[in-house]
C-alpha cells in the first residue's frame, strides 16, 4: 500500500473517530455562566448610576387611601362688628372603594408577574449571546483543527513530493500546486483566528472568564421535545416564551386599568371628620359631625377621548401580539427545518466520505502518468478532505442548532 493511500485512510478514520467522540460529550451545567452574567450586567454603571436602583422596590402604596389627607380651616364673622363668628375644622379621608381595592391588588398581581418575565426576558437575552459566543468560537474552532489536520497530511505529502522531485521522478510544478493549496488553508486560518477573538471577547465580557467550558452541549431537552407535530401544541410551547408572557401581561394591566377607571373607581369615597363653633354674645355652640361622599356609578366614567385613546391602544396591542406569534412560530418552524435538513445531510456525507475515499485511491493509482492526472488527483485528495470536515461540521452544527431551538422556544440556559 503506497504512502498516499495509507494517509488517505488514516485520515479517515480519525475524521470519524473526531466526530464520534470530541462532540458527543455530555453537557456541563451552563446555568452558572447565566448567573455570572446576570451579576456582572447588574453591577454595571451608566454615568455613574447603578443599573439594578432599587428606589422602585421603597416606593408604596397605601392600602385603603387614595391620596393623602387634608384639612380644611374656615373662619367667618359678622361685618357689624356684634362679636358673632363660625369657625371650622375638617379632616378629609379619600378611602379607597371596595372595588378599586381589588383592582389594586389585580394590579400588585400583575406588576409583580411583570417584573418576573422582564427578569425572565433578561436571562434569555444573556443567554442567547452566551449561546452566539461559545458556538461561535466552538464553530473556528472545529473549523481550525479541521484546517490544521489537512495542512498536517499536506505538509506530509510535500516531502514526499520534494524528496521525488529532487531525484527527477516528478516535476517542480507538482511542489507549487501543495505550496498553493497551504496559502489558501493560511488565508483561511487568520480569518478563523479573528473570528475566535471576537467570540471569546463577546464571552469574556459576558462571565469575566478566559476560558469556554470544553461541554457545551445542551442534552437537558430532548430533541424530539422540540419537535411539535400539531398547531395545538406549538401554541402552548410559544405561549410559554417571555416575550409572549411579558406581552400578555401588559395587556391585562392595560384591561384592569381601564376597567377601573370606566367604572369609576379612580373617584374616591370622601370621609370627612368635622368640628364646628358658632359663638356669639348670647350663645356659643359647638357641635362634631361626619360625612361622606360616595360618587354614583352610572354610565361610563371615561370620555369619549379616554375611550378612542383606550381601543386605539387595544387594537395596536392586539396587532402586536399577533404579529410576535407569528415571528416566533416562524423562527421555531424554520430552526425546526435546519434541523431536518441537516439529518440528511449527515447521511449523505459519510457517504460522500465513502465515496470520496474510493475514488481518491483508485486515482492515486494513474496520478503518476502525466500531469493532468496528478493535478485531478490532488484536487479529488482536497475534495475528500473537506468532504470529511463537512462531516464533522455537520454533527457541530446539528448541536449548535438545538441551543438555537432553545433559544427561540424562550428557554434559557
Amino acid at each position: 500500500m503506497s504512502a498516499v493511500k495509507f494517509s488517505i485512510k488514516i485520515c479517515l478514520i480519525v475524521a470519524l473517530a473526531i466526530s464520534s467522540y470530541s462532540y458527543g460529550a455530555t453537557s456541563n451545567d451552563l446555568a452558572p455562566l447565566l448567573q455570572l452574567s446576570q451579576s456582572r450586567l447588574n453591577k454595571t454603571t451608566f454615568n455613574a448610576m447603578p443599573l439594578n436602583d432599587n428606589r422602585s422596590v421603597q416606593l408604596s402604596s397605601s392600602t385603603w387611601l387614595t391620596g393623602l389627607p387634608s384639612i380644611s380651616l374656615s373662619y367667618l364673622g359678622e361685618l357689624d362688628n356684634s362679636n358673632i363668628y363660625e369657625q371650622e375644622v375638617s379632616l378629609n379621608l379619600p378611602i379607597k372603594s371596595f372595588s378599586l381595592h381589588q383592582s389594586d391588588n389585580q394590579l400588585k398581581r400583575l406588576t409583580s408577574s411583570l417584573l418576573e418575565q422582564q427578569v425572565a426576558l433578561q436571562k434569555l437575552y444573556l443567554s442567547g449571546l452566551l449561546r452566539q459566543s461559545m458556538w461561535d468560537h466552538r464553530i473556528a474552532f472545529v473549523k481550525s483543527n479541521q484546517l490544521q489536520r489537512k495542512a498536517s497530511l499536506l505538509e506530509k505529502l510535500y516531502v514526499q513530493q520534494k524528496q521525488l522531485s529532487n531525484a527527477g521522478e516528478f516535476p517542480k510544478v507538482n511542489l507549487l500546486l501543495l505550496d498553493r493549496e497551504r496559502v489558501d488553508i493560511d488565508l483561511a486560518q487568520i480569518e478563523l483566528k479573528q473570528q475566535q477573538d471576537e467570540a471569546m471577547a463577546l464571552f469574556q465580557s459576558l462571565t469575566g472568564l478566559s476560558e469556554i467550558p470544553v461541554n457545551i452541549e445542551e442534552n437537558g431537552h430532548n430533541m424530539a421535545e422540540l419537535d411539535v407535530q400539531s398547531t395545538h401544541d406549538a401554541d402552548v410551547v410559544l405561549m410559554q416564551h417571555p416575550l409572549w408572557q411579558l406581552q400578555s401581561l401588559q395587556q391585562q394591566f392595560q384591561d384592569v386599568m381601564m376597567t377601573s377607571q370606566q367604572a369609576g373607581e379612580q373617584d374616591p369615597w370622601t370621609v370627612s371628620l368635622t368640628a364646628k363653633e358658632t359663638a356669639g354674645d348670647l350663645a356659643n355652640d359647638q357641635h362634631l359631625g361626619v360625612g361622606i361622599s360616595i360618587p354614583l356609578g352610572f354610565g361610563s366614567a371615561l370620555s369619549q377621548r379616554e375611550l378612542s385613546v383606550w381601543q386605539k391602544d387595544y387594537q395596536d396591542q392586539r396587532i402586536n401580539s399577533e404579529r410576535l406569534y407569528l415571528e416566533l412560530k416562524n423562527q421555531s418552524q424554520k430552526l425546526l427545518s435546519q434541523q431536518h435538513n441537516l439529518k440528511k445531510q449527515q447521511a449523505l456525507l459519510q457517504r460522500g466520505v465513502s465515496l470520496s475515499r474510493t475514488i481518491t485511491e483508485d486515482l492515486a493509482k494513474v496520478k503518476d502518468q502525466n500531469q493532468m492526472g496528478y493535478e485531478i488527483w490532488l484536487r479529488r485528495y482536497m475534495d475528500a478532505l473537506d468532504t470529511e470536515s463537512r462531516l464533522v461540521l455537520n454533527q457541530v452544527a446539528q448541536q449548535q442548532l438545538h441551543s438555537q431551538q432553545l433559544q427561540a422556544l424562550g428557554i434559557s440556559l
